[in-house]
């Protein structure tokens, strides 16, 4: 006989040794409690890892923010939009139009943009919404051409929310109102 919850192999008992759940086979003893079930382990990939993801893309974002703001002053100076102090020219020469500060922009925004999505599928992955799945999936596709942290992180994602029965899952502890533990 096997436990339903984790699976475990098992005598003829009315709690599994492992999780503690209950078999239905016979009434427990007055006198014996049941084994504690852990709360980190429920038997389930998803809520197992659901947490530890959306941690992950919360720091993700504020990793990619810091990153940015680190490398700013130097492609600031590569592309030529530093201050007069500098390089000597005359800052009323470009006025806003400096040369590399329109790319200076794109970029700020897609760091920008990569920052608000990374935010929204680690609270959407910790809340879970019901369009926080799909949405991470999505994004974790998006963020795989990131090299080294990004694309580690999305294969991990990948990996946890397109797994075997992940959607049923999903669905499952998104609905369960907090009682299923993460």
């Amino acid at each position: 006989m096997y436990c339903s919850r984790c699976g475990q192999a098992m005598d003829a008992q009315p709690y599994c040794p492992s999780c503690g759940a209950p078999t239905g086979i016979a009434s427990p003893v007055a006198g014996k409690p049941p084994a504690p079930v852990s709360p980190l382990f429920t038997g389930s990939r998803i809520a197992q890892h659901l947490r530890t993801l959306g941690i992950l893309w919360i720091a993700f974002a504020i990793y990619s923010a810091l990153r940015w703001l680190l490398i700013l002053p130097f492609l600031r100076g590569w592309l030529g939009a530093n201050p007069m102090w500098m390089h000597g020219s005359n800052p009323w020469l470009y006025g806003p139009f400096h040369p590399g500060s329109g790319l200076l922009h794109f970029i700020a925004i897609m760091v920008f943009v990569r920052v608000i999505l990374s935010l929204a599928v680690g609270i959407a992955l910790l809340t879970r919404q019901p369009w926080g799945r799909v949405f991470a999936i999505v994004v974790a596709v998006l963020t795989l051409i990131k090299p080294l942290v990004g694309t580690v992180l999305a294969i991990y994602t990948l990996w946890v929310l397109l797994s075997r029965n992940a959607a049923q899952e999903y669905e499952r502890y998104e609905f369960s109102g907090g009682a299923a533990p993460l």
